[in-house]
């Protein structure tokens, strides 16, 4: 029999004991079953032989039987940071057994860094919130409007001076979103030397790369280039091969890969679980010309066809929301792709109504191979992610770890249970330089999660991308329940993680 002991950092603390569960160590190791983990505050104390030992009076009694305790999941590509304030109890990611999340992503993080993260340790969250500085944040902040070219020397100066000031305030590393504006205007030199400003005080870099569809090897390469020309540590973000023109693509993917390991170069990579993606109408034509027949039917075919691509999201008219431009197209009487430049003339930034708001449109890609997934997921240096936000309109906000469980661990067996584990837990956590997390061991932090990898599934949908998962009822966030027998407890136990800055050698 397995008891898991955990002494709460409560005012009159108690003692929850977990009995007849299995120990993921999130290391990849072995379950292993007859041990106590003995809890005081928010740190395990001790790893104990179960025999002889007794729950003190008055503990609580939980029965895991047929069920695993491993470390709480951190996902290091989520949205989350847009709305913790808003909703600091994070419920669509406590359920699913994240404990720890990473902002700043694709690019795009809160500003200024450190009110932010400040804030957040004010108010209290249910989660651990890191984030990384968003490329895109400061080239706006270094370029003002004028942000649609490559940064001239000075420019980059104040970009990398941004960057040394939001490591200094927390920031774990630099995220870029090179398919996004106005990321997507620079080039290649200048992202590797504001990365250089990253490297210095020992961030990594994170990237949505330029290109998910038919230039996404080429994407994948530019990567590589920037993390061996500064010197960084670098990941992949939600790495896919996004269009039918990527399809099949992975052997080119496993060779660039095979080159940065001959090259000692440190690259990882996140995924969801999930063969469609969220984002917005503009992805769809990267050459930016919205109004060329041929580029928009290139860019819409591309990435599954009109019947493929749901509007997620529509402010100016919510009657289409959920819908494909196939059916829009069909229910106006005209065609999809004369449809798409009509949407993209109405959502223009600089014609717009201001009450639709900064954000008015939102599409659902259903443009990935389950092949290709399956094939990632195999890959030792790639991990579990979202890409999801707290209620977010994508199910990946809700279901991501659950699902991967799922589908990839217990049904599809692409990797071992024992290794599935490790792709959320140990493996982000070593990525972030999170060693006090990610492991179950004496000294660590106490996030746990507690599931039944016999049951443990997803439930959210497109209809409805909040709906809590099954076989997953106990979530411990810094030693307190976060999530009781599948309901949240509103605990706000989650710290704010900022990276400890230290120098680097000059790559």
């Amino acid at each position: 029999m397995l008891i898991l002991a955990i002494l709460s950092l409560a005012v009159a603390p108690t003692t929850l004991v977990i009995t007849h569960g299995r120990i993921a160590d999130g290391g990849g190791g072995p379950l292993v079953q007859g041990k106590v983990l003995v809890v005081q505050g928010d740190t395990i104390a001790a790893v104990v032989d179960e025999k002889g030992y007794t729950p003190p009076a008055g503990a609580r009694i939980i029965d895991a039987k047929g069920m695993v305790v491993a470390p709480g999941f951190i996902d290091t590509h989520t949205h989350a940071d847009g709305k913790i304030l808003e909703m600091p109890g994070a419920e669509t990611q406590v359920r699913q057994g994240i404990t720890t999340v990473l902002g700043g992503q694709d690019g795009s993080s809160q500003w200024p860094l450190g009110e932010f993260l400040a804030d957040v340790e004010r108010k209290g969250s249910a989660v651990n919130m890191a984030t990384t500085v968003g490329f895109g944040t400061i080239r706006e902040k270094a370029m003002g409007a004028d942000n649609k070219r490559p940064a001239r020397p000075d420019e980059i100066a104040k970009m990398r001076s941004l960057v040394e000031a939001a490591m200094r305030e927390g920031a774990f590393g630099l995220s870029s979103g090179l398919e996004y504006e106005p990321d997507s205007f620079s080039t290649t030199d200048e992202i590797v030397e504001v990365a250089k400003a990253a490297k210095a005080l020992g961030g990594f870099y994170i990237s949505h790369v330029r290109d998910e569809g038919l230039k996404v090897i080429d994407s994948f390469r530019e990567l590589i280039d920037i993390a061996a020309r500064a010197g960084i540590p670098a990941q992949i973000s939600h790495i896919k091969l996004g269009s039918v023109s990527a399809w099949g693509r992975f052997p080119e993917y496993a060779a660039a890969m095979k080159d940065a390991d001959a090259r000692k170069l440190h690259i990882t990579a996140d995924c969801y679980p999930y063969n469609y993606w969220h984002s917005t109408l503009r992805v769809l034509v990267l050459s930016r010309r919205y109004d060329d027949r041929g580029e928009v039917t290139r860019g819409v075919d591309d990435n599954g066809g009109p019947e493929n691509i749901l509007l997620a999201r529509y402010v100016p008219d919510r009657s289409i929301e959920g819908k494909s431009l196939a059916e829009i197209a069909r229910a106006r009487k005209t065609d999809p792709y004369t449809l798409y430049m009509d949407l993209i003339r109405e959502t223009d930034p600089e014609h717009r109504n201001p009450a639709w708001g900064d954000d008015p449109e939102g599409i659902l890609g259903i443009s990935m191979r389950e092949e290709d997934i399956r094939a990632f997921y195999a890959d030792p240096r790639v991990m579990v992610s979202s890409d999801g936000a707290i209620h977010g309109e994508h199910p990946r906000g809700a279901g991501s770890f659950p699902r991967f469980l799922a589908r990839y661990v217990r049904e599809g067996k692409v990797v071992s249970l024992e290794e599935g584990i490790r792709k959320m837990t140990s493996l982000p956590a070593s990525v972030l330089g999170l060693a006090d997390r990610g492991r179950l061991a004496t000294g660590k932090k106490a996030d746990l999660v507690v599931f039944d990898p016999a049951t443990v599934a997803d439930r959210s949908t497109i209809q409805d991308p909040w709906a809590a998962p099954v076989g997953l009822p106990y979530v411990v966030v810094n030693g307190q329940v976060a999530l009781d027998n599948g309901t949240p407890t509103g605990a706000r136990a989650g710290r704010v993680l900022r990276h400890q800055t230290r120098p680097s050698s000059a790559p």
